[in-house]
């Protein structure tokens, strides 16, 4: 008997991980708790000799992998010191302006579709963030910008060095949901979202905001399993440990925590 496949499974960047057909094979709805589905990725990166190369992988639709490619929507306006230049139209090698006034190349791009209709169970892409305006922006803005849940944005609240010793922290535009300045948004077609990467973390201006280019974050090595940290490398062909993605620039914060330290 043919494999019966749901919906889910046969969207344009979709897979499930293998199914069996063992007569004692587990029931869908096992095998959806215990085998997440997995999504296709773009990889473009910066080789050694100064060259791009671009691969495609696939991958869990997981919070942690998601995380990788899913902060800017295509069209985003990225500060570079020839001018904005679209998110979509940047490649490995090209300079991009940072808070610290030192422009930085980028060493990697990725990228995945965003199909609002096909959202996953085990997919952290539940919607997008806009940020409107003059939402965030401490300089002047280029409109409103569209953000992935997982992006996340420099705060420097007055109080914030007296209290903890650093001024900047960085936060997730998902708690900065405030139906004024920023909503959740889910477009009606698919979005492509891209990361950014550079080869020291940083922040970076995208229409205007203060967002992070990639880095896993702290601890990111210990919610994978060892198949699941070789997979996950390999999505950075110039990274061969954890450790090589270097330190925060910045450290993160949620926004309940930054206002419960800056409240008084």
């Amino acid at each position: 008997m043919a494999n019966q496949l749901s919906p889910a499974l046969r969207a344009e960047n979709t897979y499930s991980l293998p199914v069996t057909t063992d007569r004692f094979a587990p029931s869908k709805e096992q095998s959806q708790r215990t085998q997440p589905l997995m999504r296709k990725f773009e990889i473009a990166s910066l080789l050694p000799c100064g060259a791009a190369r671009t691969s495609h992988h696939l991958a869990p639709a997981t919070d942690l992998f998601e995380a990788t490619c899913s902060a800017f929507a295509r069209g985003t306006l990225i500060s570079t010191p020839m001018g904005p230049v679209a998110v979509e139209d940047l490649l490995p090698g090209d300079l991009i302006d940072t808070v610290n006034g030192v422009p930085e190349p980028l060493v990697w791009i990725g990228s995945t579709s965003f199909v609002p209709a096909q959202a996953l169970p085990t997919s952290s892409l539940k919607g997008l963030i806009r940020l409107v305006s003059d939402g965030y922006s401490k300089t002047s803005s280029l409109g409103d910008v569209l953000l992935g849940q997982n992006a996340r944005l420099l705060q420097s609240p007055p109080s914030l060095e007296e209290k903890i010793g650093v001024r900047c922290v960085l936060t997730p535009v998902r708690d900065l949901e405030d139906g004024y300045s920023a909503f959740l948004v889910s477009p009606p077609s698919p979005v492509r979202l891209f990361h950014l990467r550079t080869k020291n973390h940083t922040v970076i201006y995208a229409n205007g905001r203060e967002v992070e280019t990639y880095h896993p974050g702290k601890g990111a090595e210990d919610q994978l399993g060892e198949n699941m940290r070789s997979l996950f490398l390999s999505l950075f062909p110039d990274i061969e440990r954890f450790e090589d993605f270097g330190a925060l620039a910045y450290p993160r914060m949620s926004k309940d925590t930054l206002e419960s330290l800056t409240r008084y």
